[in-house]
């Protein structure tokens, strides 16, 4: 047993920067949380800000941290219980002189907590959606709700998610903030780019539905694949195209064959100029079983591409139906067929949903009003730290 107070910093209140850790669970791809983290930490002002960058798990991502300029520590894990990885952990966390650590996700928080006891290092947690916690089983969840009490602060990356925790007393009104998340407003807009949809095989004239989003069974793709097999029997200009690393092993491109529809979808994989293929979509459609505050969706308005989305929690945060976008039943590929022919027939709906949700994007969600937001909040707790 450690003697309490026997690791604990000192940190000088004459401190040039905050120094402050960020703890992701695997740096082998980037999903929306690990987007979210990487845009916090690029729009950091590094001069006031010594920033580091925690992988539980070793991957490409490291790289692209370190191109700009950011520090990357690996600790993994090397069995099930492992109290050396616990320790190399707490190590890196103290040599480093890290005054705020921000773990994402429940696995991070949980190895965080472990690492920063008797440190007087500030732990502020993010979470990114309301269903992974409620599909925690009840022990992890029993678990995760004393983590949550013992943190300094958690951050809600959507209104629904604060207004859970706000409605749950293992998270105290102090300690609850949101800070929704953001876009970059000069990354994502309108670009006029036809010669990028010929160069991947298009024609002018083609009609594109598109999907951003890591191949995984959750985000739903065939009930898109299943709505081209019935939508093209009318119209035969309309294709799928899906960004995303696929993390099902090809079976999304044995789906496709099996409706016969695989020469009608193409599979672009990990992409870095996301920009470029939301501006030739003519419907941006995430029918995701369950969401946190999808990115995704956001970066669509933003370059003027209606959205469908399922009626689940999270888009229907930021698609209200008829308004910023059209919502459909979870899994219902009749109504989705529906939503999908108003955007491409009704050019009258489909430009007015376009300006509000360009306007609602505009107004909402830029990403150097959150920032502002950020640094208030890691301020806060390092001059509390120095006041004590």
């Amino acid at each position: 047993m450690e003697e309490k107070g026997s690791d604990t910093q000192v940190i000088s209140p004459t401190s040039s920067k905050i120094r402050i850790a960020f703890v992701l669970w695997t740096l082998k791809s980037m999903g929306g949380s690990e987007h979210v983290v990487f845009d916090i930490v690029r729009k950091l002002d590094h001069t006031k800000f010594h920033i580091l960058v925690v992988g539980l798990d070793e991957g490409p991502v490291r790289n692209i941290y370190e191109e700009i300029g950011v520090k990357v520590e690996v600790v993994s894990k090397k069995k099930k219980f492992d109290f050396n990885f616990i320790k190399r952990f707490r190590h890196i966390l103290l040599s480093e002189k890290i005054e705020i650590v921000n773990p994402h996700h429940f696995s991070p928080l949980l190895y965080t907590s472990f690492a920063c006891i008797n440190t007087g290092i500030k732990i502020v947690y993010t979470e990114h959606s309301v269903w992974q916690y409620l599909e925690l089983g009840w022990g992890k969840k029993l678990l995760s709700n004393m983590l949550l009490s013992n943190v300094d602060a958690v951050v809600a990356i959507s209104k629904q998610l604060f207004d859970y925790y706000a409605d749950n007393y293992f998270v105290s009104a102090k300690k609850n903030h949101l800070i929704i998340n953001g876009i970059d407003l000069n990354r994502f807009h309108k670009l006029n780019n036809s010669s990028f949809k010929e160069s991947l095989g298009f024609k002018p004239e083609d009609k594109l539905i598109g999907l951003v989003a890591n191949l995984r069974p959750e985000k739903n793709h065939k009930v898109l694949i299943r709505s081209l097999s019935r939508i093209v029997k009318n119209d035969k200009s309309i294709h799928l195209v899906f960004a995303g690393i696929d993390y099902m092993d090809g079976e999304l491109h044995e789906y496709s064959e099996q409706f016969g529809v695989s020469d009608r979808v193409l599979f672009l994989g990990s992409r870095d100029d996301v920009p470029d293929i939301l501006n030739i979509l003519d419907v941006f459609c995430l029918p995701s079983k369950n969401e946190g505050l999808p990115l995704s969706i956001l970066e669509a308005m933003a370059c003027g591409v209606p959205v469908v989305g399922s009626n689940v929690m999270g888009i229907n945060e930021v698609v209200t139906d008829n308004m910023t976008g059209l919502l459909f039943p979870y899994d219902d590929e009749t109504a989705l067929c529906e939503k999908i022919n108003l955007l491409l027939s009704e050019h009258e709906v489909s430009e007015t949903i376009i300006a509000k949700s360009l306007e609602y994007v505009k107004e909402n969600y830029c990403l150097e009003d959150k920032m502002d937001q950020y640094f208030s909040l890691f301020q806060t707790l390092v001059n509390k730290e120095n006041t004590n």
